[in-house]
């Protein structure tokens, strides 16, 4: 199965949530914006959109958001799972109308993320209520109509929700490995530097404590959703037969 990962900067990578995938079979064409204005061409059976640091609506200074998402209104309608992280969550609600804005409190770390009772997906049927995934987020948006919130924190009600039978956005960050996070921490801004004086340690000790789950978590969440892309794929191809 060939699927487009929308990659906005090169510290964001896909990382091990595409080590996974590839494992199971997929080929993943990346998109990545700074190289390229416009997706490479080709049939996709999926799309992935990564995270960024920009707002999902500056299209103005980042012309290429509009694009991305036009890709995620056409996968959606044709029924192709679509998954998008953190940015490409937020870009998720846009795309079906709704609100993205500035969270009261900024998320940066691992932080606990909690289950809804009716959350039906394999992918988080086991889920332990508080364990941690990775953030780095100061944006959050309000769920599209008809979404199910799945997982959900104190801090930032909308954690990861789907939309439809195939469509999911997740607030948080299971792609990541340490490498990727420690990268980020050269991004720091000065409000960062103020506020989270100690970040780089908190983080190089969170990794220590929390990433080997959320790495668990991620082959979880690759293998259910790539299911879907595999299954979504071949309704097609009979659709097309017929």
């Amino acid at each position: 199965m060939d699927i487009l990962v929308v990659q906005h900067v090169e510290a964001d990578p896909v990382g091990i949530l595409g080590r996974y995938l590839e494992v199971n079979g997929a080929w993943l064409h990346t998109w990545l914006v700074p190289q390229r204005s416009t997706p490479p061409h080709g049939h996709y059976d999926g799309l992935i959109v990564l995270g960024g640091p920009m707002n999902a609506c500056e299209d103005e200074a980042f012309p290429h958001l509009a694009q991305v998402v036009a890709l995620i209104r056409d996968f959606h309608s044709q029924g192709k799972p679509v998954l998008g992280l953190c940015l490409g969550a937020q870009l998720i609600a846009r795309a079906f109308g709704s609100r993205v804005y500035q969270n009261k409190i900024p998320e940066l770390g691992f932080t606990p993320l909690f289950p809804v009772a009716e959350a039906a997906e394999p992918w988080i049927q086991d889920y332990q209520p508080g364990m941690p995934m990775m953030q780095w987020h100061f944006d959050t948006f309000d769920l599209p109509a008809e979404a199910k919130l799945l997982l959900t924190n104190e801090i930032c009600t909308n954690q990861a929700f789907r939309l439809g039978s195939h469509t999911y956005g997740l607030q948080f960050h299971p792609e990541v490995t340490p490498e990727i996070v420690m990268n980020w921490i050269a991004f720091k801004t000065d409000w960062i530097e103020a506020h989270y004086p100690h970040l780089f340690e908190q983080l190089r000790e969170q990794l220590v404590m929390h990433w080997v789950q959320s790495a668990q978590f991620t082959e979880k969440l690759a293998n259910a959703w790539y299911s879907q892309v595999v299954a979504s794929a071949q309704t097609g191809s009979l659709l097309r037969q017929g």
